[in-house]
């Protein structure tokens, strides 16, 4: 994974995730992970085999977003595009926040997932790369930029998600 190509995509998808409520377009993903939710165990959100799904490893990053934000990911991902990249595909979200996020909120979650099998793929910063398998995250403490912040407000900033991996049906 180059952090170049997560930049680019990033940037893109925050400004469609911005400019459409923050709630995605047609193709979607909504949260499924309630704000009262408690996050299910390792062992049952997440297989021990080595290949995971493309809605395992978002049902992982859901679940270590509770109450870190608006205690949910909101996904931009686009099924059809999905199938048709077989084997490879992604996806792109944010986790808003109130307040400016940081380190401390990126080790919670690095930390949650870590409890998932992910590994950090170096040091983890206001910036965190993460592996499993054939899949990889990252995640990136940003302020929602300028020319968004009336249509993310109340929202401060925000955690850029980006997954990139290799699809199983």
């Amino acid at each position: 994974m180059t952090e170049l190509r997560y930049r680019t995509a990033i940037a893109a998808t925050t400004a469609a995730l911005l400019l459409t409520g923050c709630t995605g377009t047609s193709g979607a993903t909504p949260p499924t992970a309630s704000a009262t939710a408690s996050p299910r165990p390792a062992a049952e959100a997440s297989p021990t085999r080595a290949h995971k799904s493309l809605a395992q490893v978002l049902r992982d990053i859901h679940d270590a977003a509770q109450g870190v934000g608006d205690d949910r990911m909101r996904v931009l991902s686009d099924e059809k595009t999905v199938t048709d990249e077989l084997p490879h595909c992604n996806a792109h979200g944010l986790i808003m926040t109130l307040e400016l996020p940081g380190r401390p909120e990126i080790l919670r979650l690095t930390d949650r997932l870590h409890n998932r099998g992910w590994k950090a793929d170096g040091p983890v910063t206001d910036l965190a790369e993460l592996r499993y398998a054939t899949w990889g995250i990252m995640l990136r403490a940003r302020p929602v930029p300028k020319e968004l912040t009336a249509k993310a407000a109340p929202h401060k900033g925000m955690i850029q998600v980006a997954v990139i991996g290799k699809c199983t049906k």
